[in-house]
């Protein structure tokens, strides 16, 4: 059971999730109302292709590989996750680029992560991002984000995007944070983030606290310059990480990053700022290269362990019913 404090936040939802008018600077926009349904009809209207009703509609290019997640020693004195008892969780994972062109050049920025580590008595599946905050702070936005992308008579209204982009708060930090994200020339040097805040259940108190979680390459962080950038193909992420794991594996950190009182917890746009208390909670080991058949497959963020609460931003839900959508359009 969560906090009282906690639950208190979480009548807030409803507030959140019911408006529909969204304040920029001194103008008022009405945006579309969306539900997981209608979104699922966007991604298929801006990426799917009735040729090949299996396509995969968001993220469509990514690599599967394998490895084991090692959580970190006595760490389940810190946080009641069952889970985090076990020793070498055999973890999948697939590495992504956002968007549904399953030939995009991978000197795209939008950079995905997903996770399903497979303990004997739990699981627990992640999605993450290589951007700290979304676009989109509810449904509505979520889903003109990508309708105004689409096509009309075989034209994008950029003037229309353009607009928006400037009107809707969201969208504007958003683009305005993208300026200062690089292109990262491995996956071994990009960090992901959850982007939600779940709940983590603390073992003293037995309260579910706050926090969003980062895998931190081990490597550390590091973007190409636009000399090195010149210099990579279109597919260079795939042949990197082959060459890199021939010699050793690719680690990551897994850091909670638990929220102060002031920071937004039920809204995905919102950065956090100044010094937050960081737990390492264990190292996810990739060792493996494992072709692409789990391009088919879906990994859903609301599978989580015993000891982790949901999101409870206006967002999750609809994104997970949409994962499950299109995952049930595609079969």
């Amino acid at each position: 059971m969560l906090h009282i404090n906690t639950i208190g936040r979480f009548m807030m939802i409803g507030v959140f999730s019911s408006l529909l008018l969204l304040n920029a600077k001194d103008t008022q926009i009405q945006l579309k109302e969306y539900d997981a349904e209608k979104i699922a009809d966007v991604f298929y209207a801006l990426n799917g292709n009735p040729n090949d009703p299996h396509k995969k509609i968001n993220h469509a290019k990514g690599f599967c590989t394998r490895g084991e997640f090692i959580p970190a020693k006595n760490i389940t004195k810190k946080f009641d996750i069952p889970l985090l008892a076990e020793k070498n969780i055999p973890t999948q994972i697939r590495y992504s680029l956002g968007g549904g062109n399953p030939q995009a050049s991978d000197k795209s920025k939008p950079r995905g992560i997903a996770l399903k580590i497979e303990g004997k008595n739990d699981s627990w599946e992640i999605v993450a991002l290589n951007t700290e905050i979304n676009f989109a702070k509810n449904p509505n936005e979520f889903g003109t984000f990508f309708a105004m992308q689409i096509p009309k008579n075989g034209k994008v209204d950029k003037a229309n995007i353009a607009k928006l982009t400037e009107e809707v708060d969201s969208y504007r930090n958003f683009a305005k944070y993208m300026e200062k994200i690089g292109i990262t020339g491995s996956v071994a040097n990009t960090m992901y983030h959850s982007i939600h805040t779940f709940f983590m259940k603390d073992s003293r108190s037995k309260k579910f606290v706050p926090a969003r979680f980062k895998l931190v390459p081990v490597a550390g962080v590091s973007y190409l310059n636009q000399e090195e950038l010149r210099t990579k193909d279109d597919n260079f992420l795939e042949a990197d990480f082959k060459n890199k794991i021939a010699q050793k594996p690719i680690e990551y950190k897994l850091v909670f990053v638990l929220a102060n009182p002031e920071d937004s917890i039920y809204d995905t746009t919102a950065l956090w700022s100044g010094k937050h208390k960081e737990i390492e909670v264990g190292t996810l080991k990739v060792s493996k290269y494992d072709g692409t058949d789990c391009n088919r497959d879906v990994f859903m963020p609301n599978v989580l362990p015993n000891g982790i609460g949901q999101p409870q931003d206006p967002l999750f839900d609809v994104r997970n019913e949409t994962y499950s959508i299109t995952f049930g359009r595609r079969q």
